[in-house]
């Protein structure tokens, strides 16, 4: 039924001339693989997207993580003693203050990265502003569950959108993190007297205390993605309709206008066989073999006509 339907809808039953026969399924095979393409290229274009995302993420990670490395080997050996005595506490020395601080000012002065964002959380911080959120909470329990387990990646929906983002383990591996993290008599006094000595103590070596988590939007990127499909799925259609156009017209040229030329001779063959030509039999396509088929045909209608006349002389 659905096949007969189709015939009757393309005309391919005879209802409709040839022309518009062709003409209409021309425009049902076009649209139909540009439907294909469609949903073949918004999944490729979705695999792209996710691509750079993951990309981008892991590329700022990689950057906090390299700054933190400079801080730790560079940085804190100069500062770190100046903390020792009873002045104010210089947080240049300590590794999150400098990853985090050199990422609020690339999101300053880049707009594009204003929605990204880059978190060193813990669970028992020095400075409260590290507290982990719950979310954060959930992606240090995982960490602490799998020890062996070094990345986390995944989406985040929040009422500002959703983020692709990227999660390692901030864990105790120093001897040196412990002098200001194991109990407070051990702790610099700039460090107690700035930040207190109620948080951020009783940690261990070896122990998973936090975790980075760079978050970048997907909302630009799965944008950018729909407006480069919209574009070529446009261009498609342009290219389509001018293949559909100089198809339509080159078969109206090779096919139609012959046919309608060989039916029109036919149908004086019929009256006057004897006045009529048909000079496309020389072709070698089917046109020339259709044209051969009335050319035989007329002279077995002349044959005729002149037998009818010969027995109708007395």
């Amino acid at each position: 039924m659905k096949i007969t339907g189709l015939k009757m809808f393309l005309g391919g039953d005879g209802s409709r001339p040839l022309r518009k026969q062709l003409s209409l399924t021309l425009a049902v095979v076009f649209t139909g693989s540009i439907l294909v393409v469609i949903l073949l290229l918004d999944q490729l274009f979705g695999w792209q997207a996710k691509d750079l995302i993951n990309q981008r993420s892991v590329f700022f990670m990689d950057t906090m993580l390299a700054v933190r490395q400079y801080t730790s080997k560079q940085v804190n050996p100069v500062i770190a003693p100046l903390n020792e005595g009873g002045g104010a506490f210089r947080p240049e020395a300590v590794p999150s203050y400098s990853a985090t601080t050199v990422f609020e000012y690339l999101r300053g002065s880049k707009p594009e990265y204003k929605e990204y964002s880059y978190r060193e959380a813990t669970l028992n911080p020095t400075n409260l502003k590290d507290k982990s959120d719950t979310f954060e909470s959930e992606v240090i329990a995982s960490f602490r569950s799998s020890p062996a387990q070094k990345v986390i990646t995944g989406e985040r929906n929040t009422p500002l959108g959703s983020y692709h983002f990227v999660a390692r383990p901030i864990k105790v591996t120093s001897q040196s993190c412990l002098v200001c993290h194991s109990t407070p008599d051990r702790a610099p006094r700039s460090q107690i007297l700035a930040y207190g000595d109620s948080n951020g103590f009783g940690w261990k070596i070896d122990e998973i205390v936090g975790a980075q988590i760079v978050s970048v939007p997907q909302n630009t990127v799965f944008r950018a993605k729909r407006e480069s499909l919209l574009a070529t799925v446009l261009l498609l259609a342009a290219v389509f309709s001018a293949v559909a156009l100089v198809a339509n017209s080159i078969l109206n040229r090779l096919i139609l206008q012959p046919m309608r030329l060989i039916s029109k001779k036919a149908e004086e063959a019929s009256v006057t066989p004897s006045t009529v030509s048909f000079t496309e039999k020389n072709r070698a396509d089917e046109i020339g073999q259709l044209a051969k088929s009335f050319e035989r045909m007329k002279q077995s209608l002349a044959i005729s006509m002149q037998m009818l006349k010969d027995r109708q002389k007395p």
